[in-house]
């Protein structure tokens, strides 16, 4: 059950505060609208907000709106929201990374936009990570996905086709033994791929084997790290890192494709810029899975929200839905192209002149997994650290996700009351 935002003992001081800056302000800003929006994830998602604020004031005379940086990490804004929010002090509309707006919606910080957003069409992934208890609480604005880029050049370099995706998981294993290159001292000078340093990391592969991070049962999360499928797929990263001879062999992910240091990685839609401007011939697939997983790709993106206690929730609610809007996702994305539009119908439209690597990653969002709430510390926090220790032999698979389920156990109950 969603827990109630006591907004009362902010009542009589925000009225008294209202009307001081009101006979303050000149006769002319007395009509004017400002609306505050705070923006996190950097300059390029400032840039695309800007598009956004600039279209609304010119659609809406006497409106003004005004963006506001915040510095740090993800986890860091998304922690200056909330105490902005719970001391009665909090913009019209803000960024919100997309895994903690179910987290927000449960402690009562967000306005419902259910019937704000009604008639627009999103991405089912984004959809999700929005929807708790039956209702949305916040726009999905940008949206990735994921798959498998190989380097074109080494794979014709060994006589495969990079248009081609492996079979399964044994069908990687191959792949990868035949792109490995090494010194005469035999240090790594590159290797098909690193796979718990790509973009899917053990997520995907936790997807990919059949298993799940989350049990839920209406309003209710239950962590399963530790569910058998989980460990087989934390033991299969085991078997890739005792080829390595438990170590990482060499920078992978995003960083170790555009430098050629492993012939394929498992990345998201974020970096094909990346890569193209980088002048790296490459192809996108799908990562496979083994005999009764499933695909494993996962979504997740940001989002815009309006604070339960929003200085101006009218015109909020408005600009909320103006995020929302086809034709206006499509614009921020033709003005700054940094983030996939999460609206279906503004997708649909840019999809036809995206450059042709992108054909890959888009044709598997409607199979794209939701980030489970909690996620920067579920993924980040945890799994990241565990994977490494399994790695480097360090832990066993069972031991390293007890350790995760132990943890998330305690963290669920406490941000959920379960």
């Amino acid at each position: 059950m969603r827990k109630a935002f006591d907004t009362r003992r902010f009542t009589i001081v925000a009225a008294f505060l209202g009307l001081v800056l009101f006979f303050a302000l000149p006769v002319s800003a007395q009509n004017e609208v400002v609306l505050t929006i705070w923006v996190g994830d950097g300059e390029y998602r400032m840039q695309e907000y800007r598009v956004v604020a600039d279209l609304f004031e010119k659609q809406n005379p006497g409106v003004k709106v005004e963006l506001i940086a915040q510095s740090g990490s993800q986890a860091q804004v998304m922690e200056k929201i909330l105490l902005a929010i719970i001391s009665g002090a909090p913009p019209d509309l803000m960024w919100l990374e997309g895994s903690g707006v179910i987290e927000f919606a449960y402690q009562g910080l967000l306005a419902d936009l259910t019937d704000t957003l009604a008639g627009l069409n999103f991405v089912p992934a984004d959809t999700q990570e929005m929807t708790y208890d039956g209702r949305i609480w916040a726009v999905p604005y940008h949206t990735t996905s994921r798959g498998l880029f190989k380097n074109v050049d080494y794979f014709h370099e060994v006589g495969m086709d990079p248009n081609v995706d492996p079979a399964d998981m044994e069908e990687l294993y191959q792949w990868n033994l035949r792109f490995i290159r090494t010194n005469e001292d035999g240090t790594y000078t590159r290797v098909g791929m690193v796979p718990w340093q790509t973009n899917w990391h053990m997520p995907g592969w936790i997807w990919a084997f059949g298993g799940e991070l989350l049990e839920i049962d209406g309003t209710t999360y239950r962590p399963t790290a530790n569910a058998p499928k989980n460990v087989e797929a934390m033991e299969w990263i085991r078997s890739w890192a005792q080829l390595y001879n438990n170590r990482t062999p060499i920078a992978g992910g995003a960083t170790g494709f555009q430098v050629g240091n492993v012939a394929m990685s498992a990345e998201s839609t974020s970096v094909v810029s990346r890569f193209k401007d980088a002048g790296i011939r490459f192809t996108v697939g799908r990562v496979p899975h083994p005999e009764g997983g499933r695909n494993g790709v996962w979504g997740g993106g940001t989002a815009v929200g309006v604070p339960v206690n929003a200085p101006n929730m009218e015109w909020a609610l408005k600009m909320a839905r103006f995020f929302g809007e086809a034709d206006v996702q499509i614009a921020r994305f033709e003005g700054a192209p940094h983030g996939l539009p999460a609206n279906w119908d503004a997708l649909r439209e840019v999809v036809a002149y995206l450059p042709v690597e992108f054909a890959g990653l888009i044709e598997q969002l409607p199979e794209a997994r939701p980030r489970t709430p909690l996620w920067i510390e579920y993924y980040v926090n945890q799994l990241i650290p565990v994977t490494e220790l399994v790695v480097l032999g360090d832990l066993t698979p069972q031991e390293a996700l007890d350790r995760v389920q132990l943890v998330m156990e305690a963290r669920y109950a406490d941000v959920f009351g379960r």
